[in-house]
């Protein structure tokens, strides 16, 4: 038998041309101007400057001892001490930081050491070592605390209550009316696709699809959300897609139907090529039995979908994610979860109703974007199992609703919750040692390099507040017999939607009836919220609102006012006795700040807000020609000049108050 050569695919290369060939191309001959380095995975920008904040501690460390080596567990040691000892703690109310967060700074650290430093640690055992270090032994010597904070869920009872809030009886006015269409469509994207925050809020047009096609006859959109963003699955094309469809079956109230915010958006951004209005987009057809592509207008494929809102309405860039969660978590509490809401509840709600769904493990982890499968039940299933043990030992018919409501509770929803305390209790908490020797620490702590201290005694004294805010909730009594404004600002804000919004506002007052209501996207009651949600998104209501702020709306609105963190400064920003030139009022926490600069007789200057400590910003509120007029909102307020600190009164508004308007900041 003759032995044939094998046939090869193809002609192949010579290899010493090839060689050649990438000389020829740029191949450097001296391998000497490589470096030996190992090469580590490139690291997202938010968690790259998570890792250098943590480094930043390390190189402040060995500044003060020159020969700590991070590869010795007795520096190592020492360092996890005074990372311990330097970070303050949120669940804790001695401010002290859970084993948790020092075990994740401390790790955080150490990766960093290895790329900034191209070495290994001992993985094997420093690690172990140290970690079990903090958890038995630093955590009894600082100490440390142990609490972890619960998780919570946003159940369909509890979703259902923010929603409801947002469109009948809601008494916040955001910048722009259009940014309450936005975020109740970003909310349902979370609950329906578990996208995480950036996922969502870095959405481009390119990253949908949109199509016509056919259900039982009858025309139906659909809509298919790429997760482009998609955490740890950047280098991977196979991104979670997540469809969007019309008929639901059967039909839920109008304000759970994703489709029909989505199109409001769609619409009001002139996205589509060839559909302009609502007439056309719901009278577009396929073929018979087969689908058409709804093509986006070319201009718009690079922009946001959930684009940062400005008075003029939306602008070009993509909304900010932390924004957003601040801003939903302020929804909540508005709607009476008194904690907030962080949207990790809504990505561990839907991952749990997937999960009870029948759905095959793959097709979980794929909707969740998960590569490991254990995350799902270490990180989001509930600890209360749903299995009914009583119905399977006694064989009978097996309950699945027994364990939502006990999750509804997790968001600790509280009736008629006081948001705020009492003129009176404030006071009291001002004449306190505790809270006048903190104040007295802020007053001399004035610059950059305070930054850190004053950030500290911020959550002290903020963390008394928060304490006797609690004791007030737990006890009525006491509050109704000390002080009825509370009361009045609860009623104000019961009352607030019926009161101006449905007057000033029509589009809401038909909302607030139409969105409850189960019915179709293509039903007349589906239209008429389509139509005015748009509306809200393309019109400008701030000359309805202007109208409240020149009316008896504007005596009312300093009650919605959180008054517990109210500092009086200087105009150079250092706190001061009697005399008030600016405010500072603190929204949230000590980050987030308005100020409002008075002249030496208590009038209006201007209005900043921004974040002081990340030296950004905003101008809010200008001067005008006449110098007895300022444009301020209507929840800014001016100060009477010449009062001892902590006996200051209500705030008044200055005659000639009217709507906000936005101008460039410094």
């Amino acid at each position: 038998m003759s032995i044939k050569p094998s046939r090869t695919r193809g002609r192949r290369s010579d290899p010493d041309k090839q060689v050649e060939a990438a000389f020829t191309s740029g191949l450097p001959k001296n391998i000497s101007s490589i470096d030996c380095n190992p090469v580590r995975s490139k690291l997202a920008p938010k968690s790259q400057l998570k890792y250098d904040n943590e480094y930043v501690l390390w190189e402040a460390y060995k500044r003060k001892f020159p020969e700590a080596d991070p590869r010795t567990m007795q520096c190592m040691k020492h360092f996890a001490e005074v990372v311990g000892r330097s970070t303050v703690g949120r669940l804790d109310e001695g401010g002290m930081p859970t084993v948790k967060t020092v075990w994740n700074k401390v790790r955080i650290f150490m990766s960093q050491w290895e790329r900034e430093n191209h070495r290994v640690f001992l993985r094997k055992s420093t690690n172990r070592w140290l970690r079990q270090y903090i958890k038995h032994y630093l955590r009894h010597k600082i100490p440390l605390s142990k609490e972890e904070k619960a998780p919570t869920f946003l159940t369909i009872q509890n979703y259902l209550e923010m929603e409801e809030l947002l469109w009948q009886r809601d008494y916040h006015n955001y910048i722009y009316e259009g940014s309450r269409v936005d975020l109740s469509t970003l909310l349902k994207m979370h609950c329906y696709t578990s996208a995480r925050l950036q996922e969502i809020c870095q959405a481009k047009y390119k990253d949908l699809l949109c199509i016509v096609a056919w259900k039982d006859g009858e025309p139906e959109l659909k809509l298919s959300f790429k997760r482009e963003q998609c955490k740890n699955m950047e280098e991977t094309p196979k991104k979670p897609k997540h469809p969007i469809y019309e008929r639901l079956d059967p039909a839920p109230p109008l304000l759970a139907n994703p489709l029909l915010f989505l199109l409001s958006i769609i619409i009001s951004s002139n996205a589509f090529k060839d559909y302009k209005t609502v007439e056309d987009v719901l009278s577009a057809r396929a073929p018979k039995g087969k689908f058409r592509i709804m093509a986006w207008a070319h201009d718009v494929l690079d922009i946001p979908v959930f684009p940062e809102m400005s008075m003029g309405g939306p602008t070009e860039k993509a909304k900010n994610d932390v924004s957003w969660g601040k801003q939903c978590s302020q929804w909540a509490k508005r709607a009476d979860f008194p904690n907030g809401m962080g949207l990790h509840a809504t990505r561990r709600e839907a991952l749990i109703q997937v999960d009870d769904g029948g759905y095959s493990l793959g097709q979980v982890m794929k909707f969740a974007a998960h590569r490991n499968p254990k995350t799902l039940v270490g990180h989001y299933l509930d600890d209360m199992s749903n299995v009914d043990g009583a119905a399977a030992f006694l064989k009978l018919k097996a309950r699945g609703d027994l364990t939502e409501d006990f999750r509804s509770t997790s968001m600790g929803k509280t009736l008629d919750i006081q948001h705020s305390l009492t003129a009176n209790t404030l006071h009291d908490l001002k004449q306190r040692q505790d809270y006048i020797a903190l104040s007295k620490q802020l007053q001399n702590l004035v610059g950059k390099e305070y930054r850190t201290q004053r950030r500290i005694l911020y959550d002290q004294r903020q963390t008394l507040i928060k304490k006797e805010l609690e004791n007030q909730r737990n006890n009525p009594h006491r509050m109704h017999n000390t002080d009825s404004d509370g009361d009045q600002k609860g009623e104000w804000q019961r009352s607030y939607f019926d009161r101006v919004v449905r007057h000033m506002v029509p589009e809401r007052d038909r909302l607030a009836n139409t969105l409850p209501l189960a019915a179709s996207l293509r039903s007349p009651e589906g239209i008429s919220a389509l139509r005015d949600l748009i509306a809200l998104r393309t019109n400008d209501s701030t000359v309805a609102y202007q109208e409240v702020s020149l009316g008896n709306g504007n005596q009312d609105a300093y009650l919605d006012l959180d008054y517990d963190n109210l500092l009086f400064v200087d105009m150079d920003g250092k706190p001061v006795d009697g005399r008030t030139c600016n405010v500072i009022y603190e929204d949230d926490g000590p980050h987030s700040e308005l100020r409002i600069i008075l002249d030496e007789e208590g009038n209006v200057v201007d209005m900043y807000m921004g974040d002081p400590e990340a030296g950004s910003w905003t101008r809010e509120a200008v001067k005008s020609s006449n110098s007895d007029t300022v444009t301020v909102d209507p929840t800014t307020v001016t100060v009477t000049t010449g009062v001892a600190a902590g006996s200051e009164s209500r705030p008044t508004f200055p005659a000639s108050t009217i709507g906000l308007q936005t101008g460039s900041g410094s």
